[in-house]
């Protein structure tokens, strides 16, 4: 068994992106070992967040620290990039 993948989600009320990003998590989580937290975008952590990484809308998703990607989240690329991790973390 891996360790769980650390992924973080910055969200915002109302964002249907963030509720699609965040349905995808939970579905990709169900077969990959993941550690999901999220964080609003008026959080202080969210608004670093978003400047940091220059992100015109939400959501934001970071995985093991590392920005990935925002707005419509890519399940193809999503899940190769945990791939990636998980093999990378098995080494």
């Amino acid at each position: 068994m891996t360790a769980p993948i650390e992924v973080v989600l910055v969200t915002n009320p109302g964002c249907h992106y963030c509720d699609d990003a965040l349905r995808l998590l939970d579905d990709i989580g169900e077969r990959i070992p993941l550690r999901i937290r999220t964080l609003p975008l008026s959080s202080d952590e969210g608004r670093v967040l978003v400047v940091r990484h220059r992100v015109p809308f939400p959501p934001i998703l970071l995985v093991n620290g590392h920005f990935f990607g925002y707005g419509r989240i890519s399940r193809r690329k999503l899940e190769r990039r945990l791939a990636e991790t998980t093999n990378a973390l098995e080494v």
